[in-house]
């Protein structure tokens, strides 16, 4: 495993933590883990600091349109993007799909705690329909999702068997 690696599990974990209790994701950590992704990929050359920098530039503007469609928290999409550089090219693209499906599966588990599972699919299917949802949705602590993608691609890079043929 990688410096850069286990970098992402103690931001992301720390972040989880830190997103349960308080329901944000600080700017220090954000951007000392912004720092760090470009700081891990010094040793690499300016070549490796400069896509790592690529990537989270384009993480946090896709991030954007995310957050303006209020399908993501501010906090959320630094954390994500910060997350992308430490992973790189093309690692960075398993990262987030990793960070998705986690995403989706504590949106699931979330709802079906709170009874809510059915007003889920049917907001869901709302969105894909019609491309706003019915009502406003229930926020999660997505620093949790973030963590768990995370531990999944690290856990990918040591695994081959989990890794996305990306």
């Amino acid at each position: 495993m990688t410096a850069a690696t286990i970098v992402l599990l103690v931001v992301t974990c720390a972040a989880a933590a830190i997103d349960v209790r308080t329901r944000r994701i600080p700017n220090l950590l954000t951007g000392a883990a912004a720092l760090a992704a470009l700081a891990v990929h010094v040793p690499a050359g300016p070549f490796a600091v400069m896509t790592a920098l690529a990537v989270m530039l384009s993480a946090f503007v896709a991030g954007s349109v995310a957050f303006s469609a209020g399908w993501f928290g501010g906090g959320d999409v630094k954390l994500i993007a910060a997350c992308c550089g430490f992973a790189s090219f093309p690692g960075a693209i398993a990262l987030v799909l990793y960070v998705l499906v986690a995403g989706a599966l504590l949106a699931l588990v979330t709802a079906a705690a709170r009874g809510r599972l059915v007003a889920l699919v049917h907001s869901t299917a709302t969105l894909a329909a019609h491309g706003a949802p019915l009502e406003k949705g229930v926020l999660l602590p997505y620093g949790v999702a973030i963590a768990a993608g995370s531990v999944v691609y690290a856990a990918s890079t040591v695994v081959p068997s989990l890794r996305l043929p990306v």
